[in-house]
């Protein structure tokens, strides 16, 4: 009796041995380390340094790094930063209109950036001290917008009595509202200048990889038997 339980046991061992190397050995899922550029399911496009023109944005950008500081420490922290949402200017651009192509948001950007470099003269006038963006930088950043434009003729400076339209539409008469009308100019460009490099990120690596937009690899490997 013991024999033939020996038998039979033996018997099914080889018998699952046989189904194990019919079947073949098995796999597990398993997730791979975000960034880990192994296997074809890993190969993800790398993000390039910032281009010459996203560079400029950024520099841009940095030129108004301290106002909302600046801001508050001038009003002695009674006023919030997010005040001068209330003295807002509607005419000046803010935002690239969504249903506004490539074509269309460059040409939008390059007249904003004419229109901001009118006002923030009457900033320079209420504020001598204030770092204000240079004509020189608006060009640089005028000068990739037309680079990526089929049609950069279509960009044109605004005339001087233009200019000059624009500065008597804001001119108040109190101090007060004078200089809250100042920084409002300053806090909606700053907003436009980050759209602008937002636009320019978009249109320059239009593909994210995998991992920056927080995705983890799959992959499968192959159980040692």
């Amino acid at each position: 009796m013991p024999s033939k339980l020996n038998a039979y046991l033996l018997s099914a061992v080889m018998l699952v041995a046989l189904m194990r190397c019919a079947l073949g050995a098995p796999t597990a899922l398993t997730e791979s380390p975000a960034g880990d550029p192994s296997g074809d399911e890993a190969q993800e496009e790398v993000e390039e340094k910032p281009s010459d023109a996203v560079k400029a944005w950024i520099y841009a950008v940095s030129t108004l790094s301290r106002h909302e500081q600046d801001f508050e420490a001038e009003f002695h922290h009674d006023h919030k930063y997010n005040i001068l949402d209330q003295y807002t200017i509607a005419w000046l651009p803010k935002d690239c209109p969504s249903n506004n192509n490539k074509e269309a948001c460059l040409q939008w950007l390059a007249k904003g950036l004419y229109t901001y470099t009118a006002v923030l003269k009457y900033v320079a006038k209420e504020y001598p001290n204030q770092r204000i963006f240079t004509v020189a930088e608006r060009d640089n950043l005028i000068q990739h917008i037309k680079d990526k434009m089929r049609h950069p003729e279509h960009v044109t400076a605004l005339t001087s009595s233009q200019e000059e339209q624009l500065l008597r539409d804001i001119d108040r008469p109190t101090l007060y509202n004078r200089k809250m009308t100042a920084h409002s100019i300053l806090y909606m460009f700053r907003h436009f200048l980050i759209g602008g490099q937002r636009q320019f990120r978009k249109w320059e690596q239009p593909r994210r990889s995998l991992t920056n937009k927080g995705i983890t690899p799959v992959t499968y490997q192959t159980l040692k038997r």
